[in-house]
């Protein structure tokens, strides 16, 4: 029992439920206190346990009755090939003739199919599935290599053998019965994997999109389909929230200073030269203001939502920021971003504000209007876009003009410096007076570039 608690708690890590060895204690005690004769009250039990929040509620339950209900075979087989074989004379005689046909192992196989009992064929694939040691399942090559494995056990390979070969007693057979095996050939192929598959959930990848979703997140998003963007925001706010806690350790030992060896003497002079009360020189800096201005029209509105999700989860830690949306005109959204949720404040923003052809210079110069007195050398601005402007005049001075009144200023591009020489582009002009311009299309564009613009507006 032991064993199997143990793997449990793997496959509710697997789901996403954190559990910590301190939880795996507890509920280890709880298994031992309520026993497992009463399913109901062991499933309460270890909720109550190992299941924090709402969502770990939500996976815990279907992790448990996944794991502990994993059984084979579960769908029976057609009828329509079992109605030959209805009576208990008709089975009989069917397996009597088989029995000069294959093997034991199989004759019982197909006996626990027309008698209807999976239950025996479900426990004896668990049983292969454990010897192999299945759970340890962590790849989707592997599947391919355990449901060969489980059928080879099964002696399925020989029913293979005998149906494509037309039997050896071919003559014996009846035609009901010949139908039968072709049926139960791929049946039990099917089933074999279905249990596979299901373990492969189980062990290595909960939700079944995982292996689909990481390489998602490697890749260009604006080729990211629709049904991952609820993935992918979850993904987002991990990676923020891992970030945040990070910056934070950072913070706290840079806000400490150097150590202040005058009054740290004068501080410890009564306790005869020990030095137990340390004292610390700080500077007091000015609180820096990040100005972010994202291109939201179609072309990048996707690359923009990200990094406002992002930067949505990072207000905490980061200095003040001011956002601000734009296509054709340019407008603040740091309001909306603090009044509503993230979804539905970046949504907004997109709706409001993604209309109408691109103008850089037009963008620029409204944020110039609204913030220009707000601009100086503790500010850094921050411009999401891929620089194509529609063959308006792209007024690079005014973008200079807005650069030389902050500390720093990065442009992130969706696209590669081999495009920018392409069609309305413009970052050429752009680029000189930007002090980095990088490319940025990927999640791990987004998440390395806040942990430097953390670092930076301190």
């Amino acid at each position: 029992m032991d064993v199997t608690f143990a793997r449990f708690v793997s496959a509710l890590r697997n789901a996403d439920v954190r559990v910590s060895p301190a939880e795996t204690l507890t509920a280890f005690d709880v298994v031992r206190r309520v026993g497992i004769a009463d399913q109901a009250l062991l499933k309460d039990s270890l909720a109550l346990a190992l299941a924090k929040s709402k969502a770990e509620k939500s996976r815990f339950d279907d992790t448990f009755e996944r794991f502990f209900f994993q059984l084979a075979f579960q769908e029976p087989a057609k009828h329509t090939f079992l109605a030959k074989f209805d009576t208990e004379a008709d089975r009989q005689a069917a397996l009597e003739v088989l029995q000069g046909e294959i093997s034991a192992e199989l004759v019982d196989a197909v006996g626990a199919v027309l008698n209807d009992d999976r239950t025996a064929l479900a426990v004896r694939v668990q049983q292969v599935g454990a010897a192999l040691n299945i759970h340890e399942i962590s790849s989707l090559r592997e599947k391919a290599v355990f449901s060969r494995q489980i059928a080879n056990e099964l002696a399925v390979p020989e029913l293979d053998a005998y149906v494509t070969g037309g039997g050896d007693g071919a003559g014996a057979i009846s035609d009901e019965l010949r139908g039968l095996l072709r049926y139960l050939r791929h049946y039990f192929h099917d089933e074999i994997r279905a249990y596979v598959d299901a373990q492969y959930r189980l062990h290595a990848d909960a939700s079944g999109k995982r292996a689909i979703l990481e390489a998602a997140l490697k890749s260009h998003l604006n080729q990211l389909p629709q049904a991952y963007h609820e993935e992918v925001r979850r993904v987002v706010k991990r990676l923020a929230d891992k970030l945040a806690k990070e910056h934070r350790r950072r913070a706290r030992q840079t806000n400490r200073g150097v150590l202040d060896i005058k009054r740290t003497l004068r501080r410890n002079v009564a306790y005869d030269g020990s030095v137990f009360d340390l004292r610390w020189r700080q500077q007091k800096r000015e609180r820096a203001t990040v100005f972010v201005l994202c291109d939201v029209s179609n072309s990048v509105a996707r690359v923009a939502r990200f990094l406002l999700l992002f930067l949505y989860e990072l207000t905490d830690v980061l200095p003040s920021i001011r956002a601000f949306a734009f296509s054709s005109r340019l407008g603040e959204i740091t309001d909306i971003m603090r009044a509503k949720p993230s979804e539905a404040a970046i949504e907004e923003a997109l709706f409001s504000w993604g209309k109408g052809n691109t103008d850089y210079a037009r963008a620029f110069m409204d944020f110039r209007e609204l913030c220009a007195m707000d601009l100086n050398a503790r500010s850094t601005l921050i411009v999401l876009g891929d620089g194509r402007n529609n063959y308006y005049d792209p007024r690079p001075d005014v973008f200079k003009d807005l650069s030389r009144r902050v500390k720093q200023t990065f442009w992130l591009n969706p696209e590669t410096r081999d495009q920018w020489r392409e069609g309305d582009s413009e970052m050429r002009r752009y680029a000189p007076h930007c002090f980095r311009v990088e490319t940025c299309n990927k999640i791990r564009d987004i998440e390395r570039f806040a942990d430097r613009l953390l670092v930076a507006a301190r």
